[in-house]
């Protein structure tokens, strides 16, 4: 019973793992759905397609390079764990802006690969680090490079079956969203109020709200008329990644 108390919050975390895998494993496979890449704002300015939803990827490029220019750092000042997770994730979101306008250009299946994997990128290595930081180091080292590795694979497993004619998302959709269930779970269990769990909260927040105006994309571009709903899903997302480089800056400050 002693050691049931003790390690209870792992026991926890460990069992919602253990459950939202075999939840999503009894799914039947999940389709990318071909409607997901009609946007609402197809206008072309200046010879490109879809002009608001490419160009809004613009932030994403300055927040990756003030990241991998923090990752310098880094290196100087905390363990080579520390290091990758933080050259990785900005290395990721660099990428999502080049991947995510190569995208929105055309999109299609293909193309959705190049916005995909820079995101799960940054995806893996932020969740290892909130781990890292309120749980435990070696576990989060662990979690890092265990779903990085099963975020990588999932974007091209998913690939895979959407071309072998039974697509399948569930993967992705696991190293996506889990980390969304958990990490309330962590701040609850380990609460630290010497960490960023306030920078946390905003980055979530604004997370939150991408989403919510990616679901009404076109209701925001009908009712605006000059911008849609994915233009300012993407605003709010390059939003959470500044909070996250917040984040990363205030590691580097307590590390020296």
């Amino acid at each position: 019973m002693t050691i049931v108390n003790r390690y209870y919050r792992g026991i926890v975390l460990i069992a919602v793992f253990i459950v939202t895998a075999i939840s999503l494993n009894l799914l039947d496979p999940i389709a990318q759905d071909l409607a997901y890449h009609r946007f609402s704002d197809c206008r072309t300015v200046l010879g490109v397609p879809h002009f608001m939803d490419v160009m809004s990827n613009l932030p994403f490029l300055i927040i990756g390079f003030m990241g991998i220019r923090l990752a310098r750092k880094s290196f100087r000042k905390g363990t080579m764990a520390e290091f990758l997770m933080t050259f990785v994730l900005f290395i990721g979101v660099f990428f999502t802006g080049i991947g995510s306008a190569f995208y929105h250009y055309e999109p299609n299946n293909f193309a959705l690969i190049f916005d995909r994997l820079p995101m799960t990128l940054v995806f893996t290595p932020f969740f290892a680090t909130i781990i890292y930081d309120y749980v435990d180091r070696r576990v989060g080292a662990w979690v890092f490079y265990t779903f990085l590795t099963l975020g990588i694979y999932s974007i091209f497993y998913w690939y895979y079956t959407e071309i072998t004619g039974v697509g399948d998302l569930r993967l992705y959709a696991f190293v996506q969203f889990f980390p969304v269930g958990a990490v309330p779970l962590i701040l609850i269990f380990y609460k630290n109020s010497e960490l960023y769990t306030k920078l946390l909260l905003y980055a979530f927040g604004a997370y939150a709200l991408a989403k919510l105006f990616e679901h009404y994309d076109t209701q925001i571009f009908e009712f605006l008329g000059i911008i849609s709903g994915h233009t300012i899903k993407h605003l709010f997302s390059a939003l959470a990644v500044y909070f996250i480089y917040k984040i990363y800056l205030f590691r580097i400050k307590i590390q020296q």
